[in-house]
């Protein structure tokens, strides 16, 4: 009986399809029936994620017999291990079903390749139906295929980096799926799937949002020792290099395996050097991974709020950049809710944004590319260095929206120099602007009108200049400064003997 079941088992025909794909497929297939998971025995490449596993695990096996279907999001940005962390789950719980599908890298088969979408149906059919291959050209039509299938079968499927409503309408369609059914979608943007057609009046499936965390110090030490060494720990004389690319990281797991895998083997010299390296570019491959976040973004309005925030606003409150930045013309409310939905900005407990280190690095270095060599040329300069050189050599331009200063950021020398107002009187559309420690001399008559905002920390101004320029400033911040009234009267700068904080 045995022999005659094997003799009777149908091959599949590679014809017409991707061989590494339908290769890929059958070792699932293989590996589903054999209820083993897809886990390599050598050091593990799942690092730091136990909690994750467990919850997820845990949500796969809860209520598999109930009469209604569940879907899990695990959005975050780039690089930060969804697609390695579901991957693992599928081999773990995938035998459990009657059909189960992991399709990888969504978004970029869809936008790589002619018909994307309608190979990645193919495949999303050919792994959840007992039915020969079909011939359907339409995109639409092999959606109808598809939802009739997830109707009538208790299935486990994973969606890998989901890009666009367009992509979960086509490969989940709109007519519900079977009770007890299970899918879990990775995406960029936390948003996308509750906006689409499966969720609608009729059939409302329960929805979980899952956000992937960066890793610990130690999980990160270890991941990239993994990588670079090929066991848990440093290599002696290596330690401090380790603790300072894993500080560079900040967590980021694609970050790590990139930089472990590339130092993999090389001296303790070349080590160092690299760091010094990365202090002034990022590694291609860390950069294209993190840079399809913003490219993400569908309006310039979310783009130039985030380059806002990236260059002078991180750990601010919420309330005052939407002040300063609603004045600037930019709208914060959709522009906020947009990068939180894209795992870019994250708002903390009391209420102020921030960002991955690395990812506020990508934002910066998108302003750095508008002129590397010229930096009057870019829209915001936010180094201390490069802001000085533009004021000292007066070549500020009218390009300029955004400028910081903080003279404590100089060596001594240059932070005694004393700079001349007149140095702004070029940067006609100059809105933001931070002069920390700052002496300035002149007078403020062609000081720059459009100012939204002036942040001037330890000022040596004992009271606002008469003819300062304060018709369209929403936001003064002088903390720290030597001010005594702000009675608009003109006053010589003299440092008094105690500094008085102003809020």
């Amino acid at each position: 009986m045995a022999l005659t079941q094997v003799a009777n088992l149908k091959g599949g025909d590679a014809k017409d399809r991707n061989e590494p794909e339908f290769i890929e497929q059958v070792v699932a297939n293989i590996h589903r029936r054999l209820g083993v998971p897809l886990i390599s025995n050598t050091l593990p490449s799942l690092i730091g994620v136990e909690c994750e596993i467990e919850f997820i695990s845990s949500w796969l096996t809860d209520g598999l017999c109930c009469h209604t279907a569940d879907i899990l999001t695990v959005a975050d940005i780039s690089g930060i291990g969804k697609t390695s962390l579901v991957r693992f789950v599928f081999g773990l719980h995938s035998s459990k079903f009657q059909k189960s599908c992991f399709i990888e890298g969504i978004d970029a088969r869809c936008n790589e390749r002619l018909n994307g979408l309608l190979k990645l149906q193919k495949q999303l059919h050919g792994g959840i139906s007992k039915k020969m291959k079909i011939r359907v050209h339409d995109v639409n039509e092999y959606s109808s295929k598809i939802q009739d299938v997830l109707a009538c079968k208790k299935v486990f499927i994973v969606l890998d980096d989901i890009g666009s409503i367009n992509q979960l309408d086509a490969l989940l369609g709109n007519k519900g799926l079977h009770p007890g059914s299970k899918v879990i979608v990775t995406t960029k943007d936390a948003s996308l799937t509750e906006r689409c057609a499966l969720f609608n009046p009729q059939f409302q499936p329960k929805h979980t949002k899952v956000s992937h965390n960066s890793l610990c110090n130690t999980d990160s030490l270890e991941l990239l020792c993994v990588q670079a060494f090929k066991c848990r720990r440093p290599e002696q004389g290596y330690e401090e290099v380790s603790k300072t690319l894993v500080k560079y990281c900040h967590g980021h797991p694609l970050a790590i395996e990139v930089l472990g895998k590339f130092l993999h083997k090389q001296d303790l010299a070349y080590w160092q050097e690299f760091i010094e390296v990365l202090q002034k570019e990022h590694h291609p491959d860390i950069k294209k991974a993190l840079k399809t976040s913003f490219d993400a973004l569908l309006f310039q309005n979310d783009k130039e709020l985030f380059k806002h925030i990236a260059c002078f606003f991180v750990g601010v409150d919420r309330d005052l950049i939407e002040t300063i930045l609603v004045a600037c013309g930019i709208k914060t409310k959709i522009g906020i809710k947009n990068l939180v939905e894209k795992g870019l900005l994250s708002i903390e407990s009391d209420y102020k944004l921030v960002m991955h280190t690395l990812i506020q690095e990508i934002g910066r270095d998108l302003v750095f590319q508008e002129s590397p060599m010229k930096p009057w040329k870019r829209s915001r300069l936010w180094c201390s260095e490069e802001s000085f050189k533009v004021l000292k050599q007066k070549k500020g331009k009218e390009c300029i929206l955004g400028l910081a200063l903080d003279t404590r950021m100089l060596d001594k020398k240059k932070s005694c120099d004393e700079l001349k107002t007149k140095s702004f009187s070029q940067m006609d559309n100059l809105m933001l602007l931070q002069l920390n420690y700052v002496q300035l001399n002149g007078c403020f008559k062609k000081f720059p009108e459009e100012l939204r905002w002036l942040c001037m920390h330890g000022s040596p101004l004992k009271s606002i200049p008469l003819d300062f320029p304060m018709d369209n400033l929403v936001a003064l911040d002088m903390s720290y400064s030597h001010i005594e009234s702000f009675d608009m009267s003109f006053s010589n700068p003299q440092p008094p003997a105690k500094r008085q904080k102003v809020q």
